[in-house]
């Protein structure tokens, strides 16, 4: 009688102990990623967007390039159910239990498609992965999935047409070199500095 319930709280204490372990794994996880900027809300008066998908499971985001070093970070942190919209200034995604949140357009870098993130592996081109840096310039990917696949391409081809259409980067205009003179030293005349 003794040895039944011995061996129930001894696979009570097993399973706490590893539930614990992977909670005080997550916590730490996040207060590593602490200084990652958050993510921009939506504007005011976004419109009509160019495409709609409200049949969207947000899979999860990682640090471009390492598809297993999930962001812990609100609202990226937890993967669910969302709604997502292509407007021309950005992508709006409102994922269930979290605050929507935006991606300017000027942000994204890339769409693609993948097989396999995190802990989630589908049929080949399965996931949309969208590649956008954050407000402190990390660069990172979403992952996304939509089953139907005639509305995935769809979703594809808006990604896609906007990424395209986003305002070319302005380039930084050179700075003075060493040998120019200040305005300073080529307006004043011999007589001005007497």
């Amino acid at each position: 009688m003794l040895g039944p319930l011995l061996t129930t709280a001894g696979i009570v204490a097993i399973c706490g102990a590893a539930g614990g372990a992977m909670a005080l794994g997550w916590r730490k996880r996040q207060l590593s990623q602490a200084h990652l900027a958050g993510v921009a809300e939506l504007p005011d008066h976004l419109g009509t967007p160019e495409f709609h998908c409200d049949d969207v499971h947000y899979v999860g985001t990682s640090h471009t390039g390492n598809t297993l070093e999930r962001i812990a970070v609100r609202p990226l942190a937890y993967r669910g159910r969302a709604d997502l919209e292509v407007h021309a200034s950005g992508v709006a995604i409102g994922i269930t239990g979290e605050s929507a949140f935006f991606i300017p357009v000027e942000r994204i870098e890339t769409v693609a498609t993948a097989q396999s993130t995190i802990d989630r592996a589908v049929e080949r081109d399965g996931l949309l992965a969208l590649r956008w840096r954050l407000a402190n310039d990390t660069s990172v990917e979403s992952f996304f999935r939509v089953v139907d696949p005639a509305e995935r391409q769809q979703l594809l081809e808006a990604l896609n047409a906007l990424v395209a259409a986003k305002p070319p980067v302005r380039a930084v205009a050179p700075t003075a070199s060493p040998t120019s003179t200040s305005p300073s030293e080529s307006t004043q005349t011999p007589e001005e500095l007497a």
